[in-house]
């Protein structure tokens, strides 16, 4: 008896149906929130490799007309991705060909859901109450994840299946860290959960001390500061007199600049930070930066201060590591701090400065 998935990117609750991202996330994020990476790769990731683990036989992601179709697929034999116009009639058909190749249950979920389920542990419990569907849910209600019957629930009327399945069908509890990705917010949160253990994800990469991880192609100067629990992520470089701190992650091809503090914060990929910056309780993405504090959204114009890592860099940012009194003021998260004295701003792909908790 085989088993499959439907994993739906862009959606929410009510039958999977796409929702408009949040503001925030619409104008922060240049894809969705689950394609985000953090802490080395995306949700939508972790939401494949967490069914490839519990013996999934064919999984079938489903991408709505206003989003790109992730490359994920080539990764993974049993993953097959398909862009559509129609997400419920899609999760029907996809049903209706489970059932003609012997796949007699499927899950159905969106991969703005975060779950440490035990997803075989759901399928048990929905086979034996021997209904066409079983939602899942937690301490503060439904989650976009249901096991459904691929033939009973074809019979039965999807929209409505799906929409009630936790009034009309026995329901899972989920016990387990649950996490709704809804906002940028909730990435800031997760990675930091996850940096403190509160939840079962790990960072990619070594942990090259207790709290830190650090990936493969990073380069730390050995004048930097990293203070546990903290992530480096692959490609990125952290420069000299710079401290990470806070549970604060950077993410891949990122560069910090001389001197600046990464405080309580998330550094999207391929995101340049520049010189004697104090970033704190914020998500910095290309020049754009959400304070979390006052849920303030800038756009920097200045390329010297925030820019995407393939934005064309000033003439004169090579020199300024070396200018005494340079001063930056944004507004919200980023303010000027101190600068330290000036040194040159070499790197070697040592980590001298990772420091434990204080």
């Amino acid at each position: 008896m085989g088993l499959g998935a439907i994993v739906v990117i862009g959606a929410g609750s009510e039958g999977l149906r796409p929702v408009a991202q949040n503001s925030h996330a619409e104008s922060l994020l240049a894809e969705p929130i689950e394609c985000v990476e953090i802490l080395g790769s995306s949700m939508l990731q972790r939401t494949i490799e967490h069914f490839t683990r519990s013996d999934v036989q064919a999984i079938t992601m489903l991408v709505p007309g206003s989003c790109s179709v992730p490359a994920l697929a080539r990764t993974y034999s049993s993953v097959k991705a398909l862009a559509v116009s129609d997400v419920g009639s899609a999760i029907a058909q996809q049903l209706n060909d489970y059932s003609q190749n012997g796949i007699d249950h499927s899950f159905i979920a969106s991969t703005s859901l975060y779950a440490e389920a035990d997803l075989l542990d759901l399928f048990y419990f929905h086979r034996e109450a021997r209904q066409a569907a079983t939602r899942g849910l937690d301490r503060e209600g439904p989650l976009d994840l249901w096991v459904v019957n691929c033939a009973k629930a074809l019979q039965t009327g999807l929209d409505n299946l799906l929409t009630r399945a936790d009034e009309t069908s026995p329901s899972y509890f989920i016990r387990d860290y649950v996490s709704r990705l809804t906002h940028p917010r909730d990435l800031r949160r997760l990675v930091s959960d996850a940096l403190c253990g509160r939840c079962a994800m790990r960072p990619s990469g070594r942990e090259v001390k207790p709290g830190v991880w650090v990936e493969e192609g990073a380069e730390i100067h050995r004048g930097a500061r990293i203070v546990a629990p903290a992530y480096i992520g692959a490609g990125s470089e952290v420069q000299e007199d710079s401290l990470i701190t806070r549970c604060s992650s950077v993410e891949k091809s990122c560069y910090v600049d001389c001197g600046t503090v990464i405080e309580d914060s998330l550094i999207l990929a391929n995101t340049h930070v520049g010189i004697w910056l104090d970033v704190c309780h914020a998500i910095a993405s290309g020049n754009k930066l959400l304070s979390l504090e006052h849920e303030v959204m800038v756009e920097i114009s200045d390329a010297s201060v925030l820019r995407s890592n393939g934005a064309v860099r000033p003439e004169s940012e090579h020199r300024a590591c070396q200018d005494e009194g340079v001063e930056q003021q944004i507004v919200a998260a980023i303010s000027p701090e101190q600068p330290p004295t000036p040194q040159t701003c070499g790197l070697e792909p040592i980590y001298p400065g990772v420091t434990d908790n204080v």
